[in-house]
């Protein structure tokens, strides 16, 4: 199971390229059929019409080295900010 996810994976993000469209900018969402991938997990989504997939997991080295039109972000560029939380003393 984990190496046919695995390669799933894989092939989406071979294939991204052909089915992908260039990120968008920060106010847009991204459009249908895009890539994302959390750099920190490896896991890996697709953006479907009807929303995201999750379509399984890549290694942290392969997280780190995806094609440009892959997503690493989804958030506008305003929310990436660090936001304050409460410190439990």
């Amino acid at each position: 199971m984990k190496s046919t996810l695995s390669a799933l994976a894989a092939a989406l993000l071979l294939i991204s390229p052909l089915v992908s469209f260039a990120q968008t900018t920060a106010a847009a969402s991204p459009a249908p059929y895009s890539v994302f991938v959390d750099q920190p997990t490896g896991f890996t989504f697709v953006k479907m019409p009807s929303g995201w997939k999750f379509v399984g997991a890549v290694s942290q080295e392969e997280a780190q080295h995806v094609p440009a039109n892959v997503l690493t972000s989804v958030l506008p560029a305003e929310s990436a900010r660090p936001v304050k939380t409460a410190s439990v003393e």
